[in-house]
């Protein structure tokens, strides 16, 4: 059980790491020299990725860390 565990943790924060690079990406390739736009979609789109993964667990009844 531990290790499915710690899979899962690693699996879960891989894509967190990912999706965070690449939206971080993308924002800063069309928005270098702004900050305030840039931190704003950032923030924006981390807070529509997180949504939809808690939907999308609370819906399945996945249970990771219980």
């Amino acid at each position: 059980m531990t290790a499915e565990r710690s899979i899962h943790a690693t699996i879960f924060s891989l894509l967190l790491v990912g999706l965070w690079t690449i939206s971080g990406w993308v924002f800063y390739s069309f928005l270098k020299d702004q900050v305030a736009p840039l931190i704003a979609g950032i923030t924006l789109s981390w807070g529509i990725i997180l949504l939809i993964l808690y939907v999308s667990f609370k819906r399945t009844n996945w249970r990771w860390w219980s």
